[in-house]
């Protein structure tokens, strides 16, 4: 069991005064502040980033080597913040995550979020699919971050820490593709599941199995597999349609939400 204090797990301390919360997980080989460009709030939600160990301001910490011992931490290190209504988002890797910490909140008998949004990821059960592969050498992965780095307009790595880097994105890549559910389960709260036109990994028809997992309201948009990096008009619209209903919902063990 690793460290769960909570200030350890949010990039930010939350606002005692946010009225609802919209907890975020990374994508693989990222960070929490991968979402630097997002808004502090949407609606009535504060965004609150999540920071796996490993990487960033916990880079000293030893990753996590599967799903299910990531989320039995982040379910304690994550529950002081459960205290008002919360939603769950995740991107790729980061929907996983997302998943796997609502299963054992719901085991444990925390709070349950209003709503979870899973972005560009396969179903649990069916096994995970994306760009990096776990049979990839340290210079393809290096050559891929870099081509991904470049078409976000942003600096490359410094030299020195791109060994890091690939170590990072190594671990998590070999995480996800060690991870395969038994399913489908149906989840406690409603799902939105979002899809990108452009998307060669996840075509966004392959999200309509998250329909076995419950009520799910289902969104293409415009983009690629890192558009929502940018925090694009169309993802907030989507997000700010249900903030004021996250808001309305009472915390409790059982996750209602009037929907």
């Amino acid at each position: 069991m690793k460290d769960t204090r909570t200030g350890r797990w949010l990039l930010r301390e939350p606002r005692a005064d946010a009225q609802a919360r919209l907890i975020c997980f990374p994508y693989a080989g990222a960070g929490a502040s991968s979402l630097r460009r997002w808004p502090k709030r949407i609606g009535a939600m504060e965004v609150c980033a999540v920071q796996p160990p490993g990487r960033e301001n916990r880079f000293r910490e030893p990753p996590y080597r599967s799903f299910d011992d990531f989320a039995a931490d982040a379910a304690e290190g994550l529950a002081p913040y459960l205290d008002r209504p919360y939603a769950l988002f995740g991107h790729c890797m980061g929907a996983l995550l997302a998943y796997a910490t609502l299963v054992r909140l719901e085991e444990r008998g925390h709070p349950l979020p209003a709503r979870l949004y899973v972005s560009s990821t396969l179903v649990p059960h069916r096994g995970f699919y994306g760009l990096f592969q776990p049979s990839m050498s340290d210079e393809r992965l290096a050559d891929e971050l870099r081509g991904i780095v470049r078409s976000l307009g942003e600096p490359e790595p410094l030299p020195e820490l791109l060994p890091m880097a690939i170590a990072v994105l190594r671990d998590d890549v070999d995480m996800c593709y060690g991870y395969r559910p038994p399913g489908p389960r149906r989840l406690p709260c409603p799902i939105t599941a979002i899809g990108w036109r452009d998307d060669p990994y996840v075509p966004a028809p392959e999200m309509l199995e998250w329909d076995e997992y419950g009520e799910t309201r289902h969104e293409v948009l415009a983009g690629g597999p890192w558009t929502f990096l940018s925090a694009p008009p169309q993802l907030i619209d989507v997000i700010e349609r249900d903030a004021p209903a996250v808001a309305a919902t009472a915390p409790g063990s059982r996750g209602d939400a009037a929907w």
